[in-house]
């Protein structure tokens, strides 16, 4: 058995006791309001991973791009949203693949792309699912609630494609004050209630009203309008997600990188720079060895300042948590899955890339 103190560095790791009282924590939770739980996988990439996570309660997977849903599909994932606009020959060809692997449901919000996808799908004798994506006030993607059933009805009367329902991301609230963060959140999903009060007036069946993230994700379970809740990166947890007010959940992902010199008692230098880390707001948060603080990062290695404690010395490890999962994770090619500081399993992250 393997101790991740002898991985090879910088590793990238999982706690497994904190990643499934993660998951069973969000699949309860989802549970107890009558929710479905379809997490997004952007921050994970991991095929293994989302599939723990189903076995833990999930419905299926949340993707952002078609080629990080085909990673998942080819990955054994049978159940996979898109929850954003998929625009270009290339990429919907892509979307043709991933549907003939599992069943696949794909944010629209424009009648050109829904009908490119309706003719290649057409063509390749396959069926994709559609969500009405709807603008609930982050102005980056999606309609106005008047403007829903007329693309409704175009998904209506075009071949190979099927309406499975509305879709809002309220991205623009994640980092607000709490009050101010429910208050924001009521008003979003009213905009898709709105919008799914028209389309059924239209006579449209609307079957999924899906939206949250890991930030706001107690208050649509509390608000009770949304049917599918997409929040993911809670799992893994974060420094970020903890700036956010997410409550209850375990730092299950961490880093840990080998010092590389140690010039004196009070400052280090470990081998995982942001090319391993990300760059996002902030620093690492150094857990083990404690005494020690990351103080900034260059390209290659991590700055490390003493506060109290042992001196460091050339090749002791040192463990830290990143400040957000979603800028780490791809940058690695394995995510080492332990109990206990001990290895169970290397999970590829076969996402890592996929940005088309």
């Amino acid at each position: 058995m393997t101790s991740i103190w002898d991985l090879d560095t910088p590793a990238l790791l999982v706690d497994l006791d904190a990643l499934d009282h993660n998951a069973s924590l969000m699949a309860q939770r989802c549970a107890d309001a009558g929710i479905n739980w379809r997490p997004h996988v952007k921050a994970c990439k991991a095929p293994a991973m989302a599939l723990r996570l189903i076995d833990a309660g999930a419905v299926g997977v949340t993707c952002a791009k078609a080629s990080e849903a085909l990673a998942m599909a080819n990955g054994g994932i049978t159940d996979i949203l898109i929850a954003n606009e998929v625009v270009g020959e290339g990429k919907v060809a892509r979307l043709v693949e991933v549907a003939r692997l599992a069943t696949l449901c794909v944010a629209v919000d424009d009648a050109a792309n829904i009908r490119q996808i309706s003719a290649a799908a057409d063509a390749a004798d396959v069926t994709i699912d559609l969500l009405v994506d709807i603008d609930v006030n982050l102005h980056r993607c999606g309609v106005t609630p008047a403007e829903a059933p007329a693309l409704c009805a175009l998904i209506a009367d075009l071949p190979a494609v099927r309406l499975r329902g509305l879709m809002g991301y309220e991205g623009h609230v994640m980092g607000l004050p709490d009050d101010e963060k429910e208050r924001e959140t009521a008003v979003s999903a009213s905009i898709l209630a709105r919008a799914n009060d028209l389309c059924q007036a239209d006579g449209y069946e609307i079957g999924v009203l899906s939206g949250g993230g890991s930030g706001n994700y107690r208050y649509v379970l509390k608000q009770g309008i949304l049917n599918e809740l997409q929040a993911g990166g809670a799992a893994l947890m974060d420094l970020t997600y903890e700036t956010m007010g997410v409550t209850n959940h375990r730092r299950a992902l961490s880093l840990v990188c080998q010092v590389v010199s140690a010039a004196s008692p009070d400052r280090a230098a470990g081998d995982a720079g942001w090319k391993a880390t990300g760059r996002h707001t902030g620093l690492p948060s150094v857990v083990n060895p404690e005494g020690w603080s990351c103080v900034g990062l260059s390209a290659e290695h991590t700055h490390l300042s003493r506060d109290d404690g042992d001196a460091l010395r050339i090749g002791d490890r040192v463990e830290m948590i990143p400040h957000y999962s979603d800028s780490t994770v791809l940058l690695h090619r394995a995510l080492h899955a332990h109990r206990a500081g001990v290895v169970e399993e290397a999970w590829e992250i076969s996402g890592s890339g996929a940005l088309q």
